[in-house]
């Protein structure tokens, strides 16, 4: 089966409301480059860069998903690496949709929603609300788990080494969940609310407030933590109009 490329990109527009978020995230969310006009096989990857473009060119793919696109909120000159970026897309017909905070915080779709569902924890709904917009998954343990089997769950599910600052409490309860880079919403008020923070990447500067406020911090991995909502999307594009989805990996590592 195959859908307009138009069709399917105002569907995804709908979908994961990027006009709520117009005026808070930086990047261009939506369809940055055309392709053919009919996609039938859709790609979904964490990093829009020449490794999952030759990739996805090599799979026959119509269009790819991305999270992280190629444009971020400034004019980016069509040259270099840049240049040979888009003259794969533009030379194999692939369209390219990057949608960044609308996939990190869909309340089904999200990385941070899909990851609670992965733990089988219950979905207590928005972690916090910054710039007017919920942000992050607050989750609860149906009952009390040892930290140490918790991560290892996470290491399993995620396909990750999660990284762990074990400051809080060693029974797991009360779950902040923010993929990607979410230290800078980790503060007092919330660490009052739980007991353990899942995010991507590491930052030096949230050890001494994890000790201080006593919270565990458990680190999966950026790319790690955000191939969740990618493999949901693609899972709901499949069911929806019946596209061959596939995911295409390429981790960093970081």
């Amino acid at each position: 089966m195959s859908v307009a490329r138009d069709e399917l990109a105002a569907y995804l527009d709908d979908l994961l409301e990027l006009e709520n978020w117009a005026g808070v995230d930086k990047s261009l969310n939506g369809l940055q480059v055309e392709g053919v006009e009919r996609v039938g096989k859709v790609a979904l990857a964490v990093d829009g860069c020449s490794e999952t473009f030759e990739r996805c060119a090599t799979l026959g793919r119509e269009m790819l998903i991305v999270h992280h696109g190629l444009f971020w909120g400034e004019a980016l000159a069509i040259t270099g690496s840049h240049h040979r970026r888009v003259k794969t897309l533009l030379e194999a017909g692939i369209s390219l949709y990057a949608a960044h905070l609308p996939l990190d915080f869909h309340p089904q779709l999200g990385h941070n929603a899909r990851i609670a569902q992965m733990l089988g924890l219950r979905d207590k709904g928005t972690l916090v609300h910054a710039s007017g917009m919920p942000l992050g998954t607050l989750a609860e343990s149906v009952e009390p788990e040892g930290l140490e089997y918790f991560v290892r769950r996470l290491d399993e599910l995620l396909n990750t080494d999660c990284h762990v600052l074990t400051f809080g409490p060693s029974q797991v309860r009360r779950i902040g969940i923010v993929a990607g880079d979410g230290n800078k919403l980790l503060d007092e008020p919330l660490s009052r609310r739980i007991d353990t923070f899942i995010t991507g990447e590491q930052n030096h500067t949230v050890y001494h407030f994890a000790r201080e406020c006593g919270v565990n911090v458990i680190f999966a991995g950026h790319y790690c933590s955000e191939v969740p909502g990618l493999t949901a999307l693609g899972e709901h594009l499949a069911g929806k109009f019946g596209l061959e989805c596939e995911l295409i990996p390429a981790p960093t590592g970081l």
